[in-house]
């Protein structure tokens, strides 16, 4: 029986990452795209993992780094010819106070919008609503870039280590609880102007759009900008 058990987990946690998902949200405010505006991207919010054999996470820089920079590369090419063109700017590099202040913000908002809007804990009162906002202040971020729209993404991940690999498999044919990584990018497009969310869309990985890769961050991003309106 616990054999079946062990058979039937493991398949059931490879039919699950078998395939990405996403998941498309359009503000309910008001809203029509500005023709020929420049998008200004920041780079993005990586935080890679490994996922231990204790079920503890530790944080791998080098994997951020490089998810990081294969997004963000993915990106460009992937809006290079959308719109009135893109600008793309280090989240790190040194800028105004303020733009430091509005970055930490929308973080802040992405962090809410996926717990509330994506992750099941929908507010009763916003049910048939999605309508986030960083405020009217939104447009100091632009700069003076000129931009009339701001991309900012966030990407979080998981992967299993060997020993969790391991300890899977011993808990599954135990009959007991399994714990699987999982990665996710999510996007959220302000018009600057009004501070609004206008578009957001959260990705869920599939096994060949491994971030850490150039051609799986490619595919990734290319499910991410699924409907993206400009």
């Amino acid at each position: 029986m616990r054999q079946y058990l062990f058979f039937f987990v493991i398949a059931a946690a490879l039919l699950l990452s078998a395939c990405g998902t996403t998941q498309t949200k359009v503000t309910t405010n008001e809203f029509v795209a500005k023709p020929d505006a420049i998008t200004l991207i920041y780079t993005p919010n990586v935080e890679l993992s490994v996922l231990m054999a204790t079920g503890l996470t530790e944080t791998r820089a080098d994997w951020s780094t490089s998810g990081q920079e294969n997004i963000t590369n993915s990106l460009k090419t992937a809006l290079a010819n959308r719109s009135g063109g893109i600008i793309v700017r280090d989240r790190n590099e040194t800028q105004t106070a303020r733009q430091v202040q509005l970055v930490k913000l929308t973080d802040a908002v992405l962090q809410t919008s996926l717990q509330y809007d994506y992750y099941g804990r929908g507010l009763p009162t916003q049910k048939d609503q999605y309508s986030r906002s960083i405020g009217p202040g939104a447009i100091n971020l632009a700069g003076d870039s000129g931009a009339k729209y701001s991309l900012m993404v966030l990407a979080r991940g998981s992967y299993q280590s060997g020993g969790k690999v391991a300890m899977n498999i011993a808990m599954a044919a135990l009959g007991g609880p399994v714990q699987f990584g999982g990665q996710n990018l999510y996007a959220a497009l302000i018009d600057l102007e009004t501070g609004d969310i206008v578009w957001s869309n959260l990705a869920t990985a599939a096994p060949d759009a491994d971030m850490r890769d150039p051609g799986g961050a490619d595919k990734l991003v290319q499910s991410l900008l699924k409907d993206f309106p400009l």
